[in-house]
């Protein structure tokens, strides 16, 4: 009965991550796409080596409660160099946050990318119908046919493969 609720909790982990890749990848692309100032866009100032540096160091100093200084400092540096690319120091903190985010979605993604590559190492069918089924948004039915197999075996593949990736996202 355990191990019956663990499968189940696997496949819903992997649906739940699965159905919400393409809304991560547009978000990202979105984020890309945000102008900030001057005709960039915020994926042109996040390629800064030196931005990310800072903008990793400032969190580090958040995450660790250290002195107001040394965060205020930083802040300073970090709103320096955006005024320094973008002319503007306005909305410094929105335009931290909109970066924020799309690391974050990167590293998800980025997450559930690697999963699916070990999946295809080892079995190379099961991620091959995760793929098609819920990155590429084909149906079930059109799945079976391009992989010339039935519908039934389309469908235990399916069982298989999602608890797979739930267990290497686990």
């Amino acid at each position: 009965m355990m191990m019956l609720n663990l499968e189940q909790n696997y496949e819903k982990m992997a649906i739940d991550q699965l159905r919400g890749y393409k809304r991560l990848v547009g978000r990202i692309k979105m984020l890309e796409k945000y102008p900030v100032s001057g005709g960039m866009r915020l994926g042109t100032i996040v390629q800064d080596g030196q931005l990310q540096d800072l903008h990793r160091q400032w969190r580090k100093l958040a995450a660790s409660g250290a002195d107001h200084e040394a965060l205020r400092s930083t802040e300073a540096k970090i709103k320096a160099l955006l005024e320094g690319q973008l002319g503007t120091s306005d909305g410094y903190q929105g335009i931290l946050a909109r970066v924020s985010e799309l690391e974050e979605l990167g590293r998800q993604k980025e997450q559930m990318e690697q999963a699916m590559d070990a999946l295809d190492d080892f079995k190379h069918e099961y991620a091959q119908v995760l793929k098609l089924l819920y990155v590429d948004g084909n149906e079930p039915h059109d799945i079976a046919c391009d992989l010339g197999i039935s519908l039934s075996t389309f469908y235990g593949w399916r069982r298989k493969a999602l608890k797979e990736y739930g267990i290497l996202i686990s």
